[in-house]
């Protein structure tokens, strides 16, 4: 496979500021500590002042620190120091909240609504405990109702540091959230959890085995997926992915998501070409909005092209999102695979700006 480059830019813009924000400030000498203790020292520090304000339910500087950090590892070392306070009760069992995430892929040729609640759960749950994915004897339960991601979001991170030291608060607000049926009119690729919640013994490991692989649960949790929400005329293609205490599982859920969105699109587009007899060519972008664009066309057709944007979330990784791609058109056997060595403009004219095999030479002519 030949390519322009091996690596693309991150387009995401951090400016070195000023550390007059707490938080900011706290995050930095984390990360700049000569040595493992003086890290740990900051690091305390740093869950201290959290805390205070998940206590008082101050969030504005906490959204202003995460705006205002100057560099994605900053940004990382204070999210995951956020996460950790928030899933941990300081004064005993702690009441964790957590959630597996769906990718629905799915199709009807007519408007069609799928089911926002699983008839089936009790099934999925012993599925689960089944596979040691919930240890045996544990509480852990996920709820039967699709939830939107945007309804996860909306529990900020000052009540779930709440929730976790409330186990009748945090049921009542899990019944609480609404169900999000799948609105269908055509093809799509949906976000939906499944959240539940377990009890954490003080000082112990979670009886949840968070973030691990899905290995021999994922068939048989496919298949009671489709017997849920199968419809006739309606194709599904259900995808879980391993449960994670709520943080983190709306990362995961969204990184997923734009996965499989991506692996549909380019799949579909580089079939429709070889149907013409066309070779496709894969072009990568980065944007100085914060996006990645992804092109599959073919040279002398400025029709037959389409493309696919992912916008940035703070924790995505450009390494890895590009790995995957090479990966998967590796797997398509597309050999013309083309990435932009420099960050591109937002728009052309008013147009948004895509690459396509038209506006760049072969790839024979800048091979390195």
């Amino acid at each position: 496979m030949t390519e322009f480059h091996s690596s693309l830019p991150d387009p995401r813009q951090y400016t070195p500021v000023a550390p007059k924000n707490e938080l900011i400030r706290l995050t930095l000498a984390v990360q700049d500590a000569a040595n493992s203790d003086d890290r740990a020292l900051w690091h305390s520090e740093l869950a201290t002042a959290l805390t205070g304000y998940l206590e008082r339910n101050e969030l504005l500087p906490l959204s202003v620190a995460l705006a205002m950090l100057p560099s994605q590892e900053a940004y990382r070392t204070l999210w995951q120091a956020l996460r950790e306070v928030v899933e941990c009760n300081p004064n005993g069992p702690t009441t964790l909240p957590f959630a597996l995430p769906l990718v629905l892929v799915a199709g009807s040729r007519q408007k069609t609504t799928l089911a926002g609640e699983l008839s089936n759960i009790d099934e999925i749950n012993a599925l689960l405990r089944e596979h040691g994915v919930f240890a045996a004897g544990c509480d852990a339960a996920l709820g039967a109702k699709l939830i939107h991601p945007d309804t996860l979001a909306g529990i900020n991170s000052s009540r779930l540091y709440y929730l976790a030291q409330d186990g009748a608060g945090l049921a009542r607000t899990l019944d609480q959230l609404p169900a999000a049926p799948v609105e269908l009119n055509g093809e799509g690729v949906f976000l939906r959890y499944l959240v539940g919640q377990v009890t954490v013994a003080e000082g112990a490991e979670p009886p949840v085995r968070f973030g691990s692989a899905v290995n021999s649960w994922g068939l048989p949790v496919m298949k009671l997926l489709n017997a849920a929400l199968d419809q006739d005329g309606v194709t599904l293609f259900p995808i879980a992915r391993a449960p994670q205490p709520v943080m983190q599982a709306m990362v995961a859920g969204g990184v997923a998501r734009q996965d499989v969105a991506l692996e549909v699109f380019a799949s579909a587009q580089i079939r429709a070409l070889r149907e013409l007899g066309k070779e496709p060519v894969a072009i990568v972008s980065a944007h100085e909005n914060g996006e990645l664009r992804f092109t599959v066309s073919t040279p002398g057709d400025e029709r037959n092209w389409k493309g696919f944007v992912w916008p940035l979330s703070p924790l995505d990784s450009v390494e890895r999102i590009v790995a995957n791609f090479r990966e998967l058109m590796a797997d398509c056997q597309v050999n013309d695979v083309r990435l932009l060595p420099e960050v591109a403009a937002d728009k052309a004219g008013d147009i948004p700006l895509f690459f396509t095999a038209d506006d760049l030479p072969p790839v024979d002519a800048v091979r390195q």
